[in-house]
């Protein structure tokens, strides 16, 4: 396909106030780009935090980065192999390559880099175009759909690649079993870990018991959940706390339900500050650990090998046209896990 044939394309445009639908012009792509036929989006908590105004943007822009698509156009310097290949992307583009944190090869770090759907217009609209050198290939055994998952399953990852799993873990506690907090705990449950899942929705729990959780703590249940972790844990608490929830009001629970010298993991951003007890902190000696973007080649593999379910995390399914009703349900069901917009 080239540009010139087809000038626009429908897209998901937040002008600042909301999110919708327009007629855009197809991104044009350079010499070392590639101009992907988007067939799936996975509707993020960005994205959400996006369109409330709790994550600040320069509109206008298409949010979306949980992506799978096919390769429709290539620049002049991309190797022929890319054309027409279902694949998915990283989402931190523009990298410089020379910057300090590119020479330790943290290029998530990279002082120049933009992330697609927040910085610069991302994967809700009919066409999308990226750099070559961020492209994975989808296996045959990945669907569109569970490809969407490739980005958060990879972030899921990283949760080990920053805090590794040490000898003397054995409990993990999760709050919030989101898709984040519900892939994280299929990673936790696959090293032999015992896991302790906290949430709000019965149905979220369901999910992760069938995953294989040992016990379940319905938030809404429980006056104080870090004594309940204690009472499972021999009274010292978890060996490793993880935050899935992006509510800024869990963070005393997460310290509280925490070992003495055991390790808190800030998966969700919160977009605020956050008022927490230091003092705890520093007499247990607890550690402190964050993540974002993580392997895409090992999620993938994840994927392939069906090691990680995805299909159960799947809520809902909407056309481009109903993206205002998805954002709509996705805030107010509280057993929504994730919905995909499908093309």
């Amino acid at each position: 396909m080239e540009n010139e044939e087809i000038k626009y394309m429908k897209a998901a445009v937040f002008d600042g106030k909301t999110l919708k639908i327009k007629e855009h012009s197809i991104p044009k792509i350079d010499e070392d780009q590639v101009l992907i036929k988007v067939k799936a989006v996975g509707i993020c908590g960005t994205d959400l935090a996006i369109i409330d105004g709790t994550l600040p943007v320069q509109p206008p822009i298409i949010p979306g980065h949980e992506f799978s698509g096919e390769v429709v156009e290539i620049g002049k310097n991309v190797d022929d192999f890319w054309l027409n290949k279902r694949v998915t992307s990283e989402i931190n583009t523009e990298l410089d390559f020379n910057c300090y944190y590119c020479s330790k090869k943290m290029y998530t770090q990279c002082i120049s880099r933009k992330a697609l759907g927040i910085d610069k217009d991302g994967a809700l609209a009919e066409y999308l175009a990226t750099e070559s050198y961020l492209l994975h290939e989808i296996p045959k055994e990945i669907s569109f759909e569970q490809a969407t998952f490739i980005e958060p399953l990879a972030a899921a990852y990283q949760t080990f690649e920053m805090m590794p799993i040490e000898e003397e873990d054995h409990f993990v506690a999760i709050f919030g079993m989101g898709k984040l907090g519900l892939l994280i705990s299929q990673i936790v449950l696959n090293e032999g870990l015992y896991l302790i899942a906290i949430d709000g929705s019965e149905k979220k729990l369901e999910l992760a018991k069938e995953f294989g959780a040992q016990h379940l703590i319905n938030r809404n249940e429980y006056k104080n959940i870090p004594e309940t972790i204690r009472e499972l844990t021999n009274g010292v608490g978890a060996d490793i706390v993880i935050d899935a929830t992006g509510n800024p009001n869990v963070m005393n629970d997460l310290i509280d339900s925490c070992r003495a010298r055991g390790k808190i993991h800030v998966k969700s951003t919160h977009g605020m500050n956050l008022k927490i007890n230091i003092t705890d902190l520093v007499v247990r000696e607890i550690k402190i650990f964050t993540s974002r973007c993580g392997p895409f080649t090992k999620a993938i593999q994840a994927l392939k090998s069906k090691k990680i379910e995805v299909d159960p995390l799947i809520s809902a399914k909407y056309s481009l046209d109903d993206i205002k009703l998805a954002f709509e349900n996705y805030k107010k069901e509280r057993d929504h896990v994730k919905s995909i917009i499908i093309f």
